[in-house]
């Protein structure tokens, strides 16, 4: 039987998505059987694109990935576009610093070269993990950036290593040390930023992809490659100029895409951002913040978001910070008798223990064996708020001022070389109302507080005191962290 003309279409049997976007509708057909229909918004190459997205997106994008994975993921490609054509590049120059297309060059000497590249480049390797592997979850924009810059440098001075026959050698052996490093910040680096792009427990599918992604980026660099190579033949200032175009827009690249970042997780940058913004308000927070209900005590401290605090992220470590702060610390570092002991016993909580040495520029943090396990964010929340004391005058105006302006006002009292006690107590005193509101506005805000990258030391203090006291036998630790 026919619809009659003007009258309104039956609703479908059945829909069929991809995602979010509807592919097509099922409806019943005259003969029992269903009628496959295609909406008019569906794109008539939906196939194609379903199977490319198949091949180089993980399983169920957008939803499945965190929102800046495309923005990151197009300026990636570009850095590795780049960073493919200049390697093309090096590679030549590498041949011939080790001796291919000179008649005087030898087999040996030509292997022994590359032996030492080897071998240095594996002791560099083992000596970096051993160093810095523990920060590079913490600081994960940071070393992708340097990693970036090292490889600059490296592919630098391969390209040098024709130029000086005599320190050939030196400079590749350099390279390589420099590649090494590379290979293992710029890997550790992409594993912590696939867990933050992963937003259906599908941490490997986002790292396959990614992976397949580069190498369908790298091909295409190759092809250009080949067409790229013999027009710098015998050319050395043009080959400069295209090195320096293109190791310029791969700076400009990593950098776009470390800013299209926003990561939730809190590290000591972010955090002091945050509570930087939330102290000063419109003055240090610069951007929205996030108004939430009151948190403990009725006290409503409001926080900068991410996507307000990741763009102003410092990408250089140590930029930006006032003191050295050491969380975790043990006690020889943190007091020289058992008076300054009691002291800071007296001055801190029943969870942790904070020395602040101006003079020195050094904020140190004790955490108690078995305590809470926010303890960390709390303990390193209120050293950056002593830090952040120390900095300019906090506006008329600012949140919380009325409370911490007095306190920053006797801290720039206290005579030089001394710890300041009283200040270190009072902001005791003080945290433990705005340190759960503080907390609370960071959940508010859109922060991951169950889980941080604030690296604490492995160093637990356990001391006689509220809430237990030192024993022969440890207490059992809070949850790692």
């Amino acid at each position: 039987m026919e619809r009659p003309e003007g009258s309104p279409a039956p609703p479908p049997l059945c829909r069929e998505l991809w995602g979010p976007r509807e592919a097509a509708r099922y409806q019943g057909d005259p003969r029992g059987g269903l009628q496959r229909l295609v909406p008019p918004g569906a794109c008539p190459h939906s196939g194609l694109r379903r199977a490319a997205a198949r091949v180089l997106l993980p399983q169920g994008y957008p939803e499945s990935v965190s929102p800046d994975y495309l923005q990151y993921q197009c300026w990636d490609a570009l850095q590795a576009l780049c960073s493919t054509l200049t390697g093309a590049l090096a590679t030549r120059a590498v041949l011939q610093a080790v001796g291919v297309g000179d008649s005087a060059a030898t087999v040996t000497g030509a292997t022994l070269t590359w032996v030492l590249r080897d071998g240095v480049g594996m002791v560099t390797r083992i000596a970096f993990a051993w160093l810095q592997g523990s920060r590079l979850d913490c600081e994960a924009k940071q070393w992708r950036l340097a990693a970036d810059v090292l490889n600059d440098a490296a592919l630098v001075l391969e390209l040098l290593a024709p130029a000086w026959p005599r320190a050939g050698p030196a400079l590749l052996t350099l390279a390589a040390a420099a590649k090494c490093i590379v290979g293992v910040a710029g890997g550790a680096t992409r594993a912590a930023l696939a867990v933050h792009q992963a937003r259906r427990d599908n941490m490997a599918d986002v790292a396959a992809k990614d992976s397949s992604q580069e190498t369908l980026v790298n091909g295409a660099g190759l092809l250009l490659a080949l067409l790229l190579l013999p027009l710098l033949e015998g050319r050395p200032w043009l080959t400069w100029g295209v090195v320096t175009l293109l190791l310029g827009t791969h700076l400009g690249a990593n950098l776009g895409a470390l800013r299209a970042l926003r990561l939730p997780t809190l590290n000591r940058p972010r955090l002091r951002l945050a509570l930087g913004g939330a102290l000063r308000g419109g003055a240090g927070g610069g951007g929205a913040t996030h108004p939430h209900p009151a948190g403990k005590g009725g006290v409503v401290v409001t926080v900068p978001g991410p996507e307000d605090v990741n763009p102003r992220e410092p990408l250089l470590p140590g930029f930006g910070t006032r003191l050295s702060l050491h969380l975790g610390a043990p006690l020889h570092r943190l007091v020289n008798s058992e008076a300054e002991f009691k002291k800071a016993l007296e001055c801190g909580t029943e969870d942790y223990i904070i020395v602040l040495r101006p003079a020195q520029g050094w904020v140190g943090v004790g955490l108690r064996r078995g305590a809470p396990p926010d303890t960390p964010l709390r303990a390193c929340a209120q050293a950056l708020l002593l830090e952040e004391l120390l900095g300019p005058d906090l506006p008329p105006g600012a949140p919380m001022g009325a409370a911490l302006r007095p306190l920053q006002h006797r801290l720039r009292r206290c005579p030089p070389g001394t710890v300041p006690w009283g200040v270190v107590a009072e902001s005791s005193r003080l945290w433990r109302t705005l340190g759960p509101a503080f907390l609370h506005g960071l959940a508010a805000a859109g922060w991951e507080t169950q889980r941080h990258l604030l690296a604490p030391d492995e160093w637990q203090l356990d001391w006689a005191g509220p809430g237990g006291g030192a024993s022969e036998e440890p207490r059992p630790s809070a949850p790692p962290q």
